[in-house]
């Protein structure tokens, strides 16, 4: 809904586009929410307050078409900015109080990754760009310990944050500037690690956020919000580049010489986009990421089904269905019948029969 509505302005910074008509499939495809947890996730939106639904969905059923859900962002008009999430009655319609945001993180990060790495890149943007100095800069990077991280995104496992901040490293969303150092003698002289976001071009990061005063925007002329590094092209001025036959056959040719061509159009196949396909493929093993295809609809899918298969491929995780322990032997009893009381003596002379019969 973001996306849709605030990641498209007019010349004013108005959205294009208040209210937005989705349907089931469209969510399923541009979010990566799987079909049966939609409705459960639009009925807590509106419970939760942060959209307003103006017109159910419909399935299709004799003589009558389906009807596709309308939904509009919900805004609070009330006049401060509350911190507190028990009064949350919608977003904050004032000015400011806003973090500027990259397009990418919608249509890469939500679209394709686990709950837990939205997380941790969400809560680096919010604490690097979300802040602002008078001048229209934005803070580009931030100290957060792995507490900080924790509190914020309301993960208790450790082991899932660390797995979280690897992979959000490993796909470029992230980078560590400096890495944290934890003291074992009660901390005294631990060090916050310092993150900061991913941009295409490091040199032009010191600009990024930098506001333009309103006037000199010409009305005429409508854009994308920018998503790190300047404006799009506006869609009266985007063309196609003419392929012409010779640039097809080197095209063609480069993918035949590309031992990852195949399996990134399997990825896309699944539903990845050409550049988080393309990542996926590069960085695993073919064969990883072939048998993590395979398996995928094997598993319990709760919500994510891209998001878990890109944790099944980074993590590589067995088959479903099949112990991770590959000796059923160290799942067996120390003594084969088991018996209560039995002395060390006794023991010792089963450990030692046990023995006898495996040499």
């Amino acid at each position: 809904m973001i996306r849709k509505t605030l990641g498209w302005s007019d010349a004013n910074g108005n959205p294009q586009q208040e209210r937005v008509s989705i349907s089931y499939n469209e969510l399923e495809k541009e979010a990566g929410v799987s079909r049966a947890e939609i409705r459960g996730a639009i009925d807590a939106s509106v419970r939760g307050k942060f959209i307003n639904c103006l017109r159910t969905p419909a399935a299709k059923s004799a003589g009558r078409t389906s009807v596709s859900g309308l939904y509009e962002l919900r805004w609070d008009h009330r006049g401060g900015y509350l911190k507190d999430p028990k009064a949350f009655d919608g977003f904050f319609a004032g000015e400011g109080n806003r973090t500027y945001v990259m397009n990418e993180f919608f249509d890469v990060c939500v679209r394709h990754e686990t709950l837990a790495v939205i997380k941790v890149v969400g809560s680096v943007i919010r604490f690097s760009i979300g802040f602002q100095n008078q001048w229209g800069f934005r803070r580009q990077q931030t100290s957060l310990s792995y507490r900080d991280l924790q509190r914020y995104s309301k993960m208790s496992d450790p082991k899932t944050l660390a797995g979280a901040i690897r992979s959000a490293v490993t796909s470029r969303f992230l980078k560590i500037v400096e890495t944290g150092y934890f003291d074992p003698n009660g901390g005294r002289t631990s060090r916050k690690a310092t993150y900061a976001l991913q941009w295409l071009n490091d040199n032009t990061a010191e600009s990024i956020g930098k506001k333009s005063p309103a006037a000199k925007t010409l009305e005429a002329d409508r854009f994308e919000k920018p998503s790190g590094n300047g404006q799009k092209n506006p869609a009266a001025d985007r063309y196609e580049i003419p392929s012409g036959i010779q640039r097809t056959r080197i095209n063609n040719t480069l993918k035949q010489h590309d031992p990852t061509a195949a399996t990134t159009e399997k990825l896309k196949a699944e539903g990845f986009d050409e550049t988080a396909a393309g990542a996926i493929a590069k960085r695993y093993p073919a064969e990883q990421i072939n048998r993590q295809i395979r398996w995928i609809d094997q598993r319990r899918i709760k919500a994510n089904r891209l998001g878990m298969l890109r944790a099944a491929i980074d993590q590589d995780w067995s088959e479903p269905g099949r112990s991770r322990d590959p000796d059923p032997k160290l799942r067996q009893r120390n003594s084969v019948d088991d018996r209560r009381g039995i002395s060390f003596g006794g023991a010792i002379e089963e450990v030692r029969r046990r023995f006898n019969q495996q040499t």
